[in-house]
């Protein structure tokens, strides 16, 4: 009861923690209806990808998954496109979820969401995930730091894959000469293209 009290009146993360106190609670007196119950008020109330996977972990474990995806996907797609776009990974739905982070007037989602993305997506459309690795990259190096020039570079060697299985290789070199171009006065960030073979291949 105090528990249940507590997740009433808690706001903020802590609020998880209660809920997670009380699915334990009843999972040892294998109570799991109870369980499915509270990790979909869980998710009605904070709706996020961790929440989901929650619920999905509880409707599982009782069979009753098919029955609760479509409203636990509702109840993203209505309070947090982010977090539906990122369940949808989660659960190996990668044409949904490109679709769905692309039909969005205004998705919102982070660098690390459309990296997820043009992961997944680039081993069937590489070409498409081009625009998003080269966004990537600019945002990286939007920061002068080792770090960010790092993080660069790995996603230039993503585009760079894919840009050679989708035959866009010249686009990728005239876009690498620009950028190299753009930030000739980082010594650092041009070292580093170069220790990593980012330099425009010379013409034959």
């Amino acid at each position: 009861m105090g528990v249940a009290r507590g997740i009433e009146q808690t706001t903020g993360w802590q609020v998880d923690q209660l809920f997670d106190i009380a699915c334990a609670a009843h999972g040892r007196r294998e109570e799991p209806a109870e369980v499915l119950a509270l990790r979909r008020a869980q998710h009605e109330r904070t709706p996020t990808s961790s929440s989901y996977r929650r619920l999905r972990t509880a409707a599982e474990a009782i069979h009753a998954w098919p029955v609760e995806r479509d409203a636990a996907r509702r109840v993203l797609s209505d309070r947090n496109p982010a977090g539906l776009v990122d369940a949808l990974l989660d659960d190996g739905e990668d044409e949904l979820a490109w679709q769905t982070a692309t039909e969005l007037p205004d998705p919102g989602l982070g660098d690390h969401a459309w990296l997820r993305l043009a992961e997944a997506r680039q081993k069937t459309h590489p070409a498409q995930v081009l625009p998003v690795y080269w966004r990537l990259i600019d945002s990286a190096l939007e920061t002068a730091d080792r770090r960010a020039y790092a993080a660069a570079i790995r996603l230039l060697k993503r585009a760079r894959d894919a840009a050679n299985a989708s035959d866009e290789i010249d686009s990728f070199e005239a876009r690498l000469a620009a950028l190299r171009e753009q930030h000739r006065r980082r010594p650092s960030l041009i070292a580093m293209l170069d220790k990593a073979k980012l330099a425009p291949i010379p013409p034959s």
